[in-house]
């Protein structure tokens, strides 16, 4: 009896430890999905606008007056930009 009263402490401190761990990975896990949620784009310079059946990618910096589907349906590669007039030209 003696030796299952010397081990319950540790027990204890181990479950208080998991505990900690667990709310941690899910505290981890709440702060990404909301960071997803907040800036779904992260740094990238332009937005991806559902329409239809398909996606238009628009610059942040956009022109109201030119139609969501003039811009492009595809992204801009590594070394290209989307124009606010809805164009992909290499980057300067």
């Amino acid at each position: 009896m003696n030796a299952s009263m010397d081990s319950a402490p540790g027990h204890a401190r181990t479950k208080k430890m998991w505990k900690w761990v667990i709310l941690i990975i899910g505290a981890l896990f709440f702060l990404t999905v909301l960071r997803e949620a907040i800036d779904p784009y992260g740094d990238q310079p332009y937005i991806e606008i559902t329409h239809g059946d398909h996606v238009h990618y628009v610059p942040h910096d956009r022109d109201p007056k030119v139609s969501i589907s003039k811009f492009p349906t595809v992204p801009p590669g590594p070394d290209e930009i989307i124009t606010p007039e809805g164009r992909i030209v290499p980057k300067e």
